[in-house]
């Protein structure tokens, strides 16, 4: 089946459509409203700071001892945040729509690719506002390389849209999609080198979690602010491609079973 391709004013009006109802419908009907996205990762970046540092007292890397955990922790939590709270909230973005599914004709991407946007945007707005706080009073931020930030946050975005279209693809046929994904997101984080650095780590782990799809952006976005050490732009650049070529049949694969949908709502 070939990739379905729709006007770009249309694709644009229907996207604007359901990034507006994203934002009012999970974020504005409660009562903190939009700045639960602001205060949930505050709370969440103190909690894993308290444990890890003043309970646990884990052994820190000498770049995390040098601008503080705390500060080394949020330059990639929030990043991760963005990613991993837009792939859930994405895979019940078509089912969600079950009263759309065969009554009209509607690119049912756009309503995934709209949540995975709206939960980016909020929280990079957030991320935006700690950077420059560590850019004003930290010392050992590199406030200079901030726009560089901009090409791994943007992979992690088109990896989630990738990830969401495939995943909410499949949660149409199998119901308990959002569940697994979940789990295998907390085991996710911890093999990502958010609260720790790569460089505390055995030999032989350094060469597995490089087989992350998130080891490299959140590697660049440390190296970029933080340590100072030069970037890894190759990987980086592959990494795009890779992301791209899944991006491709994640759009072929959620063409092909779309035609399915409407049997099973």
């Amino acid at each position: 089946m070939s990739i379905q391709f729709f006007p770009v004013r249309d694709f644009f009006k229907l996207f604007y459509y359901f990034f507006k109802r994203e934002i009012r419908d999970k974020y504005l009907g409660n009562l903190t409203g939009i700045a639960w996205v602001f205060i949930q990762p505050i709370i969440t970046l103190l909690i894993y700071w308290f444990v890890f540092d003043k309970i646990f007292q884990a052994r820190f890397s000498k770049d995390q001892q040098e601008v503080g955990f705390i500060v080394y922790l949020a330059v990639g939590f929030w990043p991760w945040m963005a990613f991993s709270e837009s792939l859930i909230r994405s895979i019940t973005a078509v089912s969600d729509k079950s009263d759309l599914i065969g009554k009209i004709k509607i690119n049912l991407k756009i309503p995934v690719i709209a949540s995975i946007s709206a939960v980016f945007c909020l929280n990079m707005i957030g991320y935006l506002v700690v950077l420059v706080s560590l850019a004003i009073f930290n010392e050992n931020f590199d406030y200079v390389s901030i726009p560089l930030l901009i090409l791994p946050i943007a992979q992690m975005y088109l990896l989630a849209i990738a990830l969401g279209l495939m995943f909410s693809a499949f949660n149409v046929f199998i119901k308990d999609t959002q569940q697994f994904i979940t789990t295998i997101i907390t085991l996710w984080f911890f093999l990502t080198p958010i609260i720790y650095s790569e460089s505390i780590l055995p030999d032989r782990f350094k060469q597995i979690i490089q087989f992350n799809p998130l080891y490299t952006p959140i590697t660049f976005i440390h190296r970029a602010v933080i340590t100072h050490e030069s970037l890894p732009w190759l990987k980086l650049s592959i990494l795009y491609l890779v992301t791209f070529l899944l991006l491709y049949l994640a759009v072929k694969m959620f063409d092909k079973l779309a035609d399915h949908f409407a049997d099973f709502h």
